[in-house]
């Protein structure tokens, strides 16, 4: 039955996003494979070649941000074509992270990379764009969210800066995948988390994308941080690891509904307004360009069609039978 409802889907999907899922998902093994996603990741349970000594924290950022940050954009794009932006959100981060590693770490490796997947982006992006459901522009703020992106910004912050610095020094270079030094893009790491826990704290179409990825990479690279703390690309000292490691896992713990959607839970309930009526005057009838005063039909006067001041008996809010 499932099966069949999916193929029924698929058919009634318009030509442009059957095309877009396609292209979505070659994508994914791409990032995976082809840029060595899966098998950086695959350093931290000693699954490779184990003749050479690995730099585990480095190959775990590199690993992470093609595995769960680009592969898992790429899925949620290909499974949901039709509600594609929290994934093209999470790559324009992605994105615009390598560029600023380029230029803060001083090398021009991540460029290519950068400009591989803005192609994909754009090609993506012209595919759905008439097709799609409209951009979700409803911004949220979660408090909840938002302590979490504040305690994290520290954090990421000085673990991009340590990596960018190493890069601009070249204190530890031949760290490279398709000829791409792994400092910058290590510091482009440390971006992207710090934006997009920021952008988990204010927009909730991309909650659920976002706090996926970012709780896998923060969670796998401070693990690698802790299983191989003299390697290179890990901190000094293993309280690092184990700060990423709790804020990752803090990331991925679910919140309540109530405390995240609707501008109910950020307001508070609404307050009883106190009662203000009172009977119209003719100074009233004046202001607001009533009828003039006319006397009524048994002599007495009415303003206009001003309705009696007994009030109307009330029906019974009862449904009626079928």
């Amino acid at each position: 039955m499932a099966d069949a409802a999916a193929a029924e889907t698929n058919l009634r999907m318009p030509s442009r996003l059957r095309i877009a899922r396609v292209v979505a998902w070659v994508m994914v093994p791409v990032a995976l494979f082809g840029l060595f996603g899966l098998a950086d990741l695959m350093t931290l349970p000693g699954w490779v070649d184990q003749q050479y000594e690995w730099s585990v924290p480095l190959e775990a950022s590199w690993g992470s941000l093609f595995t769960f940050v680009v592969g898992g954009s790429f899925i949620s794009i290909a499974r949901k074509p039709g509600q594609p932006w929290p994934g093209f959100v999470l790559l324009s981060i992605a994105i615009g992270a390598l560029l600023l590693g380029s230029v803060f770490g001083l090398d021009a490796g991540p460029v290519p990379v950068a400009l591989l997947l803005s192609m994909v982006v754009a090609l993506l992006a012209w595919l759905v764009w008439r097709e799609a459901a409209p951009l979700p522009l409803v911004w949220n703020l979660s408090p909840p969210y938002l302590l979490i992106a504040l305690a994290g910004l520290p954090l990421w912050a000085l673990y991009a800066v340590h990596a960018f610095e190493v890069s601009r020094l070249r204190q530890d270079t031949g760290h490279l995948t398709w000829n791409i030094e792994h400092w910058p893009v290590q510091g482009s790491v440390g971006i992207v988390l710090c934006l997009s826990a920021v952008a988990m704290a204010f927009w909730p179409a991309g909650r659920p994308l976002m706090r996926i990825a970012t709780s896998l990479s923060a969670t796998y690279i401070g693990a690698a941080m802790l299983a191989y703390p003299d390697r290179a690309g890990a901190m000094d000292g293993p309280m690092w690891g184990v700060a990423m490691v709790l804020w990752g896992t803090v990331v991925a713990l679910p919140i309540p509904r109530a405390q995240t959607d609707g501008a109910k839970a950020w307001r508070g309930a609404p307050r009883r307004r106190p009662n203000t009526m009172r009977p119209a005057t003719p100074d009233d009838m004046v202001r607001n360009q009533q009828p003039p005063l006319s006397r009524g039909k048994h002599g007495g006067s009415s303003f206009g069609h001003q309705h009696s001041s007994t009030p109307k008996q009330q029906l019974p809010m009862t449904r009626p039978r079928r």
